[in-house]
């Protein structure tokens, strides 16, 4: 009887994540610090992103790293001081302005502790780097770093030279990533609002958990994100409730200023509603102004004045009452 010869063994294949974007950076520069928190808001985002964990890198760049610059929607360069000195991140940076020419991939450029001029001028860490490498390999595959580099800090980007708070830098950038791939893939708007919602319930809970003011205006901030995202889906969109949320937004902004107020002033002992609306600065009526005019200007827009926006006035009147106080007018109660 003939042997049967056991099947032969099967791994199955594990499939390459699908990611929108793509992390270029020194490792030694930034690993732990920068790209980490980068990553880490970006995840928070849920924006898939691929980062690169090999600490330890062969001569030749791997092919599944250029695949997945290849794949990737955006690619990130971060740009430190000793960005130059690794061959591979020279070779990433090649692929990515390839793919940009070729697959209208979006690059976003960030200047870690260096200066752009440095790198659009191979000027500093970056002309010792490159003098390194023409000793070792060859000058026209340098030569072919050196434009890209200068190409790559032609583009708009970020600046992390100053003295802005890096939590604070680093949300901001995963926000501008989110939005330009809202500006590349469907159903984008809905996406970002949802992304805002989410942000606003964690700053709400943080608010509520801290009472610091600093954290209550933070979530203004993003309530204010929030409503100019919500203008404009319902400026798209025929459904009145679409309306209602917009409006539902504006009058919670608007309740927050006021609370944020109270505890400002009121803190200091000035209980007087008069004296305490004629010290709310110039900012704060702008901004009230702000919201006010916005939500006119869609009014007016939609032709609809008093229908739409139902109970808009309480918005004008809170408005012209800061105003009035503002200008040593008399103030109504309310």
């Amino acid at each position: 009887m003939a042997s049967i010869s056991p099947p032969p063994s099967f791994t199955p294949k594990i499939p390459q994540q699908i990611h929108d974007v793509f992390l270029s950076f020194r490792g030694e520069d930034t690993r732990y610090t920068f790209t980490s928190h980068l990553y880490a808001a970006l995840t928070r985002l849920q924006i898939k992103t691929y980062i690169d964990n090999e600490l330890e890198r062969g001569d030749e760049i791997s092919p599944s790293l250029l695949k997945a610059i290849d794949d990737a929607k955006l690619s990130v360069i971060i740009f430190s001081e000793n960005y130059a000195s690794s061959r591979w991140c020279l070779e990433e940076l090649v692929k990515i302005l390839e793919c940009k020419k070729n697959n209208g991939q979006i690059l976003v450029p960030i200047f870690y502790h260096v200066n752009p001029t440095n790198v659009r001028n191979r000027t500093g860490s970056y002309a010792l780097a490159l003098a390194e490498h023409e000793k070792r390999r060859d000058k026209n595959k340098v030569q072919t770093w050196r434009l890209a580099l200068k190409e790559a800090a032609n583009f708009s980007g970020w600046d992390c030279l100053g003295t802005r708070n890096e939590s604070e830098l680093v949300e901001q950038i995963a926000m501008d990533i989110l939005q330009k791939l809202d500006t590349i893939t469907s159903g984008g708007l809905e996406r970002r609002i949802n992304t805002y919602n989410q942000n606003a319930q964690q700053k709400l809970e943080k608010s509520l958990r801290t009472g610091n003011l600093a954290d209550m205006l933070e979530l203004i901030t993003t309530l204010y994100q929030l409503a100019e995202l919500k203008l404009e889906k319902a400026t798209k969109s025929n459904d009145s409730s679409d309306w209602d949320d917009v409006l539902a937004t504006y009058e919670r902004i608007k309740q927050l200023k006021q609370d944020k107020w109270m505890r400002k002033f009121f803190s200091k002992k000035n209980k007087i509603k008069k004296k305490w609306m004629r010290k709310l600065n110039a900012q704060d009526l702008e901004e009230l102004k702000a919201a006010r005019n916005h939500v006119l200007h869609i009014q007016r827009e939609q032709g609809t004045m008093y229908c739409i926006f139902r109970g808009s006035n309480s918005i004008v009147k809170w408005v012209s009452v800061v105003y009035r106080a503002i200008h040593h007018e008399q103030v109504p109660s309310f």
